[in-house]
């Protein structure tokens, strides 16, 4: 494999010596000069088009240049770049004259005053990136061994190959003139010059292009946490199969390295780590070098086994990268690794809190966690790490929130880490920023706003958005979508998001439990209980795993389905001990909530009416206090039916209509289902203990409470729950009974009964 010269780039050589030698027109020069500059000049970070203006310097066709070339007129009248280009190509008869070509470009960069007729091209200042590129080229062509330069020009013959008939077409004199010299060769051979391909070898591409592009995927793997598609990854490996340089090779066990983590590979995830060390190691020199790849490797190694769930094991690692990282006083390394930490405690509370001495040993032994954060905040503006100022924000917003705090500081911090993402320019950590400002609008019940925030995440934040955000928006989105009844949407959510997590082996699993989550959501609705066993069934090995939201999700959903079979005692005895084991975990505090008015439910529907008005009161006020809209509004709804159920209509009636405005933007049907359903039996109570009989107030009441039957029943159309439609079908019939109509009662009787038949024939298969 070459250095650095190869046939795509001693034809970028050419298109700078007709630039330098004025051949370019007026019009075409400044598209040229950055056609060159895209080529040439050096970047620190590289983008996706940077890395396609490189990937074309170690292809094999010639007709990527061409196509850009011939849009663009040179100073010869009716002649594009690409035609001058051809010209200046073919006019290269062997090695001299490349070696001519190349040594007169090197002696523009002299700064010993040549002329530019001296020359023949304009002068170029050494130190610029042009400069720069043409001395390197001149170094690496003047050190090629004889027979690489032979293999080089080789290559660039066949390069050139395939465009023989259009510069014969253009140029017949001195297509005549080369077929003259080149008599002697075999006739035959010339008549196939213009099909000559050559397919892609080793040559193609040089260890420059190689270590770039290498480089970039694992850059890409990092952020974006994908996987590298196989056409790519077997390029790269043809590639670095030619090389033996070890610093080539230990980015090769890197990249390996990520490819096996995402696959779910883990022993063969660490082994490539323990090679992409040593082959470090290789490639580097002193002790001081060691100890830098060490901590690095480190860092890697408790990411690895946080994946896979090996706790203790990723807190030693990260305890061990940090003694190294204070060692070798990089704070950089030390103040991400105590990031790392914060964030594993705060994602894992339940894990001994003992484990995490290195934080209190560097920040002190006094500190708490708000000290901690403010500590990593305060070195993350000190050594100007913007990307670790943003993630301390989050963390500090999503404690905020899991511990019941401030909600409005919990939304200013999030405000700031997306500002900041803004003027420093972080987008890798944009779709995080966007995923807790969504999180933060739907614990307030703007369900709405948080859609597009989520919705946001692939419409903008796609191409640098890391997969694991992409996934966490689709499958909050999915969950939203199935709240308002469109199934359908939200499996189509989760089925585009698919295709971009095969291979990525923890993703794919999550798109398909939440896939599974909609399924059983919309088959307890429908009232199929065996369906939803089956589902159930599928995921409920799930519940050990380290995601709390998979987790919660799927207990939540077995204890709605053991209420639907009227099991309370088990339902009670799972909400009891899953309360104990949140409190004892210390986990989110919105969680705590949802499960005490679960709780709550169960009591109420036990006939323990007192009890459970005690508990949903108390769920009420903490969630009210801390601004958790959809939970308060889900303990109006309860508290609403135990009213009813202790014949409390008119506090029923007042609690229930203060909850519809925001029930209404909430867009969760089945919630807003069962408070206009039970605020109809408060208008009916009403209606029945608090008006005269034959009044036109206990008529109106009625009337009212006809109307809300309805909306409940639409409601619960949307999301397809039988049960509620059957309720609230029976409690319209005898409103209109009641009021003497025959006709709307026979009505919704026939509907009842249909639906009945529908049910009963669905709950059958």
């Amino acid at each position: 494999m070459p250095r650095f010269l190869t046939p795509a780039r001693i034809t970028l050589l050419v298109i700078i010596y007709l630039y330098q030698s004025d051949q370019v027109s007026t019009t075409s020069s400044r598209d040229v000069i950055y056609f060159i500059a895209r080529r040439t000049a050096l970047a620190s970070e590289y983008d996706a088009g940077t890395v396609d203006d490189r990937n074309a310097l170690c292809s094999s066709e010639i007709h990527s240049i061409a196509e850009t070339l011939q849009q663009w007129s040179s100073r010869v009248p009716g002649r594009s770049m690409y035609d001058v280009l051809l010209q200046a190509l073919w006019s290269l008869e062997g090695l001299d004259s490349l070696h001519t070509l190349i040594s007169q470009l090197r002696r523009t960069t002299e700064t010993r005053g040549l002329t530019d007729e001296e020359t023949g091209c304009r002068p170029v200042t050494p130190s610029s990136p042009l400069g720069q590129f043409l001395r390197r080229s001149h170094v690496e062509f003047t050190r090629l061994q004889f027979a690489d330069s032979q293999n080089l020009w080789k290559a660039f013959a066949a390069y050139r190959a395939p465009t023989f008939d259009e510069w014969g077409a253009r140029n017949p004199e001195q297509c005549a003139e080369y077929l003259e010299k080149e008599s002697s060769v075999d006739m035959l051979a010339l008549s196939r010059i213009s099909t000559l391909r050559v397919s892609e070898s080793a040559s193609d591409a040089s260890a420059f292009d190689t270590d770039m592009l290498l480089g970039f995927t694992i850059t890409q793997l990092q952020k974006l946490g994908a996987r590298v598609p196989d056409d790519v990854k077997s390029r790269l490996e043809t590639w670095i199969g030619h090389q033996a340089d070890s610093g080539t090779q230990s980015l090769h066990f890197f990249m390996a390295y990520f490819e096996h983590w995402r696959a779910g590979q883990y022993n063969m995830a660490l082994e490539s780590l323990h090679r992409y060390f040593d082959y470090s190691l290789t490639s580097g020199s002193g002790g001081d070098n060691m100890k830098v790849f060490y901590q690095y490797a480190l860092l890697h190694l408790s990411v690895l086994h946080a994946d896979f769930e090996c706790w203790d094991e990723s807190v030693d690692a990260m305890n061990e990268c940090i003694a190294t990282a204070r060692e070798n006083q990089d704070s950089a390394c030390l103040n991400y690794a105590l990031s790392w930490l914060l964030h594993l405690r705060h994602a894992h509370p339940d894990q001994d809190h003992s484990s995490y001495g290195s934080i209190s040993g560097v920040v002190g032994s006094g500190g708490g966690e708000q000290d901690e954060i403010t500590f990593l905040k305060t070195k993350a503006r000190e050594g100007k790490h913007w990307l670790l100022l943003s993630g301390t924000l989050l963390e500090e917003a999503r404690f905020e929130m899991f511990s019941g705090g401030n909600a409005s500081r919990a939304h200013e911090h999030i405000i700031q880490a997306m500002y900041l993402n803004t003027q420093h320019n972080l987008l890798s950590s944009a779709s995080a920023a966007s995923l807790f400002h969504g999180a933060g609008f739907d614990r307030l019940g703007q369900i709405h706003v948080a859609s597009r925030d989520y919705e946001s995440i692939d419409a903008i934040h796609k191409t640098h958005a890391p997969l694991a955000d992409r996934v966490r928006a689709s499958c909050r989105l999915a969950q939203t979508l199935a709240s308002t009844g469109s199934y359908s949407k939200a499996t189509g959510v989760l089925e585009s998001i698919t295709p971009d997590v095969q291979g990525v082996l923890k993703l794919e699993q999550r798109v398909q439990i939440f896939a599974t989550l909609v399924q059983l959501r919309r088959e307890l609705h429908r009232g199929n209980i065996s369906a939803a066993e089956y589902h159930l069934a599928q995921i409920r090995p799930l519940r050990s795993t380290s995601d709390p939201e998979v987790v919660f999700e799927i207990h939540i959903l077995e204890i709605e389905l053991l209420l639907r079979q009227k099991r309370l005692e088990e339902a009670l005895h799972k909400v009891t001990q899953r309360l104990s084991e949140v409190k004892r975990r210390g986990s989110d505090f919105a969680q705590r909530l949802h499960l005490h008015l679960l709780k709550a439910r169960i009591f109420a529907l036990g006939d323990q009416s007192p009890r459970a008005f005690t508990i949903a009161l108390r769920a009420a006020c903490t969630a009210g206090r801390h601004f958790l809209l959809g939970l308060l509004l889900e303990a109006i709804v309860v508290l609403g039916k135990i009213l009813v159920d202790l014949t409390e209509f008119a506090a029923a009636r007042d609690l229930l209509t203060s909850g519809l405005p925001h029930a209404l933007e909430s867009h969760d049907l089945y919630q807003t289902g069962r408070l206009f359903a039970i605020l109809g039996e408060a208008h009916v109570g009403f209606a029945g203990f608090g008006c005269e009989a034959g009044s036109k107030e206990q008529k109106s009441q009625m009337r009212i409470a006809g109307g809300y039957f309805e909306k409940g029943r639409s409601a619960f159309q949307k999301v397809e729950d039988h049960n509620g439609q059957l309720d609230c079908l029976l409690m319209k019939s005898r409103v209109f009974g009641w009021e003497g109509d025959e006709a709307s009662m026979q009505l919704a009787d026939g509907i009842y009964t249909q639906l009945s038949l529908e049910e009963s024939t669905v709950g059958s298969r």
